[in-house]
């Protein structure tokens, strides 16, 4: 009797839970058939919006300045769509991984940046970089280090040269780029009255690095000089040297120049720069020219030409034809100003 009326008991019990989860299953698919669609939907933004956003949002890798003296060049037709920002050498990896110790083994002081719009057009931006080198040498040493051989050159400065959506320039110790996000006339247009205008408004007596380099004309190509800041041709203590490439008969010859502080410096450097290559392979070979304390060296395939002469280390790099990099090394030597010993 009592085993009973448990088992009935245990069967209201088992229906009544039986009815509850019934009612919160009707609940919830009643709730999940009227959910607010909205609340799901990615909101909808007009470019205009998107580029005020922009401009209200600093980048969060660079400092970001309240007022920018690069958009006081700005041409008409164009608005700032960032804020400017500012990078040191504590910082500037932030920006340009990968890059950045070009820069510092030249000099580097600081780098600003901003982007800028077409107006009416937020996703037609070009971005502009001015670096700080310090000097119209070192500006001149990350522009030459960087320079496409295929470019189109530019009359803007004298180191200036653009390609499809992009300009390069060096103006007195800053070094430019201005790059678009796309090539377009219009973009181009506007990339270039923007070069134009930043250079007319920071007068300067600019862009003399380069310009009295003393090599030889003969067989030069004047768009090969470059200024290599640190650890030319892999001896580490061999820095801030011009280098230029020779087409000739023989084979292409590279040719080297670098001002030292002293006629002592110059051919102390010189004579460790021999001993570097002699550790490292070369081999001695006859002077079969007047170059006083000259040495001629065979490394591997290739031929190096060492001297100094007053406070310049110069010589000839990686040349394949023995008898052609002695000569032209005789051409360097002669037009170095100073006499013989």
């Amino acid at each position: 009797m009592g085993k009973g009326r448990a088992g009935s008991n245990e069967t209201l019990v088992g229906a009544a839970v039986l009815l509850v989860l019934v009612a919160v299953g009707v609940g919830v698919f009643m709730r999940q058939s009227a959910y607010d669609r909205e609340l799901f939907r990615a909101p909808s933004v007009e470019p205009a919006a998107v580029a005020v956003a922009l401009t209200s949002v600093p980048a969060a890798s660079g400092t970001a300045e309240s007022t920018s003296e690069l958009q006081s060049y700005l041409p008409d037709g164009l608005t700032a769509l960032t804020p400017p920002e500012t990078f040191t050498p504590e910082n500037l990896s932030d920006k340009i991984d990968g890059k950045a110790e070009l820069y510092f083994s030249a000099g580097f002081v600081r780098m600003r940046c901003q982007r800028f719009a077409l107006v009416g057009n937020p996703t037609s931006w070009l971005e502009v970089f001015v670096y700080d080198m310090g000097n119209p040498r070192n500006a001149f040493a990350v522009f030459s280090a960087q320079r496409r051989a295929d470019a189109d050159a530019l009359s803007l400065t004298r180191f200036a040269y653009r390609t499809a959506n992009a300009a390069f320039f060096m103006h007195a110790s800053d070094y430019v780029e201005i790059v678009a996000a796309q090539a377009n006339d219009d973009v181009s247009r506007l990339m270039l009255a923007y070069a134009e205008s930043y250079v007319r408004g920071k007068p300067a007596d600019m862009d003399t690095a380069g310009e009295r380099v003393p090599f030889p004309p003969d067989n030069l190509d004047e768009a090969s000089i470059t200024l290599l800041a640190a650890d030319v041709f892999g001896f580490d203590r061999l820095n801030q040297v011009y280098v230029a490439r020779y087409h000739t008969a023989a084979g292409p010859i590279t040719a080297f120049l670098s001002e030292r502080a002293s006629a002592e410096e110059a051919g102390e450097l010189a004579a460790s720069y021999q001993q570097f290559l002699l550790t490292n392979g070369g081999v001695e070979r006859p002077t079969a020219v007047h170059i006083p304390g000259g040495k001629v060296l065979q490394v591997f395939d290739s031929y190096e030409v060492i001297f100094s002469k007053g406070r310049r280390l110069a010589g000839i790099h990686d040349a394949v034809a023995e008898d052609a990099a002695q000569q032209l090394a005789l051409q360097l030597y002669q037009g170095l100003p100073g006499s013989d010993p």
